[in-house]
């Protein structure tokens, strides 16, 4: 049996056929996911003090403009600000917003394109949320790589303190799943694991999603592909997985 240079035993039929039963389980998996209301996920978590959300990187450059910009992203971002305004509305102050802002600089922009510099239009909030209640109740996290959780800034302490003053449940929203949300929602869930806090991380489907460019897009501009619905579900998956809830939706109050 021949070898890759990873060490990987060579795979004569190829993922396509050998993956196929777990495609059809992660189908199964996102079909499977269930609705969760507002109220009760506020009831749960022992009233809206005990609650926080996290709005990562619904900025300019992944909404609406930019080399990253993309469709899909931009579409979460009326649902996130409706069952952020909800939340808002049933008495929830804990909110965090993460905004990609990078230095001219970034070692970052030797993965992806140069994005989001610091001050500039895509490094900003959306204006469609920039109004809402909830954003000045928000602390603001500017970061310089995909995980505000390893930046120096003030999004750990901040998640730190808000548990300690007893924050049980906290939802996290925006883009891109398998990128900056991905390692939001891990971060807090390691320090979690690591500290012996019980925290429950819910990241409903809907609010949440990353981008697509298909193969023979990507070979055209020298960049590596990426399909967006696998890599969302996939990415939904390994967060359940390590204990992470994930649900369709959030449902909200008429």
């Amino acid at each position: 049996m021949t070898s890759n240079h990873l060490g990987r035993k060579a795979n004569p039929i190829g993922f396509a056929e050998s993956s196929r039963d777990f495609l059809s389980y992660l189908d199964g998996f996102m079909t499977a996911l269930v609705d969760r209301d507002l109220d009760s996920l506020i009831a749960e978590a022992g009233g809206p003090d005990c609650v926080a959300a996290i709005a990562v990187d619904l900025v300019g450059g992944f909404c609406h403009a930019g080399p990253l910009a993309s469709d899909r992203v931009g579409a979460i971002v009326a649902p996130v600000g409706s069952a952020f305004s909800h939340a808002y509305a049933r008495g929830v102050r804990h909110f965090a917003i993460l905004r990609d802002a990078h230095d001219p600089g970034a070692p970052e922009f030797d993965a992806f394109p140069p994005h989001c510099i610091a001050g500039s239009d895509e490094s900003q909030l959306v204006p469609e949320l920039a109004g809402q209640p909830w954003v000045h109740a928000a602390l603001d996290v500017p970061k310089n790589s995909l995980s505000a959780w390893v930046d120096d800034g003030p999004f750990r302490p901040w998640v730190t303190d808000i548990v300690a003053r007893g924050v049980t449940t906290i939802i996290v929203a925006g883009d891109c799943t398998d990128l900056c949300v991905f390692h939001t929602a891990m971060g807090i869930r390691l320090w979690a694991n690591a500290t012996n806090r019980t925290v429950r991380i819910i990241v409903p489907a809907n609010l949440v999603d990353t981008y697509h460019l298909p193969v023979d897009i990507a070979g055209t501009v020298g960049a590596m592909p990426h399909d967006g619905d696998l890599m969302h579900a996939t990415f939904l998956y390994h967060l359940r997985l390590n204990g992470i809830e994930v649900i369709r939706s959030i449902t909200l109050p008429e």
